[in-house]
């Protein structure tokens, strides 16, 4: 299904966002949080931004905590 959240993620080490893929099948990532100081562009007022799913990994609750996002209740159900 087109624009569900398929799982947290890490974007080039930098971006931590939810991955969902867009009517055109390609994949984005909704930033929930970008670091300046790991070298990020981005912030969350980019909007959804398109990633290179080579550049992507399953984000962990230590992630959360480095980035200091608050888990989502649905982490468990998403990133199994």
């Amino acid at each position: 299904m087109y624009n569900e959240i398929i799982y947290y993620a890490v974007y080039q080490e930098n971006t931590l966002g939810y991955l969902f893929r867009g009517e055109s099948g390609l994949y984005y990532l909704g930033i929930l949080h970008a670091s300046v100081l790991r070298g990020s562009s981005f912030n969350w007022l980019s909007g959804p931004v398109l990633v290179d799913m080579k550049q992507v990994r399953t984000a962990t609750a230590q992630d959360f905590d480095d980035y200091r996002v608050v888990l989502p209740s649905d982490f468990d159900k998403l990133n199994k």
